[in-house]
C-alpha cells in the first residue's frame, strides 16, 4: 500500500511540474465577433512609459499585429473596429510547491455477512514549506473602438525565474501567443469558421 501511495504522489508531483502560462479569459455575451475585422492599438498602452512606447509595448504590438494579420484582420490605425490594450504586472507571491487539496483514499474491505469497512486516509499538506517566487501577469483587452467597451479580455499568469527579469521577451512571447489563441475566431461571410479555427 505504501508503494501505491508513493506512486500517486509522484504522479501528482509530475503534474505540478508543468510551467506553462495559466490562461484566464472572458468575453462580453451576445457579441458578434465577425463584425470586427480591423484593429489598432490603444493610446497610451498600459505597458507604455509616460509619453513614449516601452520596449515591452513595441514587442507586444509587433507580435500581436503579426498574429492577427495572419488571421485576416487588417491593421487600420485611422478607423479601426477594435482597439487593443496591454497590461503587465510582475509581482512576488507565496505558495506551497507541492500542495494537494484533494485526498488520496484506499478503501475498503469486508465480508458478505458484515457491512463493508472502508479504510481511508488523505493528505492536505505543503512539502518544503512556503516559497516566494516571481510571476508575471500579462493582460490583453480587445475594445470596441466606437463605444470604448471591452469585448474580450485575457490574462496569462506565468511563473518567472530571476533571470527572466533581465530579458522578458521570450516569456512574454509565449504568454501572448497562448492568450491570442483564446480570442474568439470570427466566422467568415459564408458562415464557415476561418482556417485557424477549424484546424
Amino acid at each position: 500500500m505504501r508503494s501505491a501511495l508513493l506512486f500517486l504522489v509522484f504522479v501528482l508531483l509530475g503534474g505540478c511540474a508543468a510551467t506553462g502560462p495559466e490562461i484566464h479569459s472572458q468575453r462580453r455575451s451576445e457579441t458578434d465577433f465577425a463584425a470586427y475585422r480591423s484593429f489598432a492599438f490603444f493610446t497610451p498602452l498600459g505597458t507604455d512609459r509616460g509619453e513614449y512606447a516601452s520596449l515591452i509595448s513595441q514587442q507586444l504590438k509587433t507580435e500581436t499585429r503579426r498574429a492577427l494579420e495572419a488571421r485576416d484582420y487588417r491593421y487600420t490605425p485611422d478607423a479601426p473596429d477594435l482597439l487593443i490594450n496591454f497590461t503587465l504586472d510582475i509581482r512576488k507571491r507565496a505558495f506551497y510547491p507541492y500542495h494537494f487539496p484533494g485526498s488520496i483514499f484506499y478503501g475498503g474491505f469486508g465480508g458478505r455477512r458484515r457491512g463493508g469497512v472502508g479504510v481511508g486516509f488523505g493528505y492536505h499538506f505543503p512539502l518544503g514549506g512556503e516559497t516566494r517566487a516571481l510571476e508575471s501577469i500579462l493582460g490583453v483587452d480587445f475594445i470596441d473602438a466606437q463605444t470604448r467597451e471591452v469585448l474580450w479580455e485575457g490574462r496569462a499568469k506565468s511563473p518567472m525565474q530571476d533571470a527572466d527579469k533581465e530579458d522578458l521577451a521570450p516569456l512574454l512571447k509565449i504568454a501572448l501567443e497562448k492568450l491570442l489563441e483564446h480570442y474568439p475566431s470570427p466566422k467568415a461571410a459564408d458562415g464557415r469558421e476561418d482556417a485557424e479555427a477549424t484546424e
